[in-house]
């Protein structure tokens, strides 16, 4: 998911204004569908049987010409390998788009987003298919088949209702220069010593201001909103009940006071100007790890791609991103959540769509062709360990975190992206001074996100 020319801004989650948008139209069109027709059958089509002539849609968010061309390529030889099944590839299509066509009773086959918070929603509303038949059929074992982090957000209770395609992880860069000078010899592991360390790497000009800022936490920069979404703090987003656990957990005051505290020593009116100025440039050239305006950041394994094509003689290091002191045991571990592929219940050709899914999801060489060509990670176990790029010392952190016990995402709920919207929104309430009191807000937050959930069905 990397620069633009290359797709970090294409595969990153929906956020700001467009997740606002994507939410809107969801609410407004409820995104139901009939179902799966009683016509059609649930079973996966046999690879070597014949068949009739069939035409199936697959829409994706991709855009950029490397990415559709990829897809073209593999679709290409898929017609070849199979002559009946004819794919008619459109690019270009976020969720929001997804929703307005199953709101007009005309969806595509199948539907690849970039991100999986609508998953649950999707799934709850019966705007996409159960897989699990078809998988069954198929003689498909999950388990055996993709990591258990990508299950995570495939799955909404004992539905399969999406099957991942390419995966994101995120970490921790850091300047390996700039630690040297700094006379400090290893990363940090918790983010006690991750603010000691930034503010060793913290320099200034002549004139008091911040040449350089160690690491810079803000949740509304890059893809900082990761490290506040429970891994990290050794928390979960929602409890056994469903609902969130801010107000009972301890852990999110610790974090929220981390957080502060790190933006109280650089000054809330310079992180501002920080992220004002760099929160543009995330992806480009002038990326500030890379222009030595910030000595660490918090991002994910694109961020690799970008900077063998950007500053290829950059000296740097991958770490996992440190967690609270007293879940110091669950370093290693972080945040993974990916590209998403459905079936849509409102298909006319279920089996043959599937099919063409199954393709998709389950293909070594194109799933690692694809990977290079977005800088992401290999979804399936045959993939990644087919993959050349899985021992490269700055590749291999993210592999190694993906495919950790411990990492997962947040658990998905029918409200969709909202959950995240609201969270988002009161973090930066919170950093920025307007909420005063970290326990009180939380409690707020916590019940505003429980009624939005209770709202939408969960």
């Amino acid at each position: 998911m990397p620069s633009p020319g290359r797709g970090r801004s294409v595969f990153k989650p929906i956020t700001g204004a467009a997740a606002a948008t994507a939410a809107g139209v969801l609410l407004l069109s409820g995104c139901t569908s009939s179902g799966p027709a009683d016509s059609q059958p649930t079973s996966a089509i046999s690879a070597g049987a014949s068949h009739a002539p069939t035409t199936v849609t697959v829409w994706t968010f991709n855009h950029l010409p490397n990415e559709v061309a990829a897809f073209k390529a593999t679709l290409g030889q898929l017609h070849a390998k199979y002559p009946w099944l004819t794919v008619k590839f459109v690019p270009n299509k976020d969720d929001a788009a997804y929703a307005k066509a199953v709101a007009a009773g005309d969806p595509p086959d199948v539907f690849i987003s970039s991100a999986p918070d609508n998953v649950a929603k999707f799934c709850y509303n019966g705007t996409v298919a159960d897989l699990k038949p078809y998988l069954s059929s198929a003689g498909v074992d999950t388990a055996k088949t993709f990591p258990a982090a990508t299950l995570v957000y495939t799955r909404y209770q004992d539905k399969q209702c999406a099957l991942p395609l390419l995966t994101d992880a995120f970490a921790l860069y850091y300047n390996k220069k700039m630690f040297a000078e700094a006379g400090i010899t290893k990363p940090p592991r918790t983010l006690a010593e991750l603010t000691a360390a930034a503010k060793k790497l913290t320099k200034k000009n002549p004139d008091g201001s911040i040449k350089t800022f160690g690491f810079v936490p803000r949740s509304d920069f890059n893809a900082n909103r990761y490290i506040f979404t429970g891994v990290q703090s050794g928390t979960d987003f929602y409890g056994k009940d469903g609902k969130t656990t801010f107000a009972d957990d301890a852990k999110w005051q610790q974090l929220l006071k981390w957080d502060r505290e790190l933006i109280d020593y650089y000054g809330a009116s310079n992180v501002q100007k920080f992220v004002g100025r760099y929160q543009p440039h995330a992806d480009d050239a002038s990326n500030p790890l890379l222009t030595g305006a910030a000595a660490m950041e918090f991002d994910g394994e694109w961020h690799v791609g970008e900077i063998a094509t950007l500053k290829k003689d950059f000296d740097y290091g991958v770490v996992p991103m440190p967690v609270l002191d007293a879940q110091g045991t669950g370093y290693g571990a972080g945040n993974t959540l990916g590209t998403v592929a459905y079936l849509s219940a409102g298909s006319k050709h279920k089996q043959e769509a599937f099919f063409a899914l199954q393709q998709l999801t389950t293909d070594t060489t194109f799933l690692n062709q694809l990977a290079d060509t977005v800088y992401n990670i290999p979804s399936t176990f045959a993939a990644l360990k087919a993959w050349d790029k899985a021992s490269d010392p700055h590749w291999k952190p993210f592999v190694d975190l993906f495919q950790n016990s411990g990492s997962y995402y947040k658990t998905l709920t029918p409200a969709g992206v909202e959950d995240m919207d609201t969270w988002r929104a009161f973090l930066l309430e919170y950093e920025q001074g307007k909420v005063k009191d970290a326990a009180s807000g939380l409690s707020g937050v916590g019940k505003k996100i429980d009624d939005l959930n209770a709202q939408s069905g969960q």
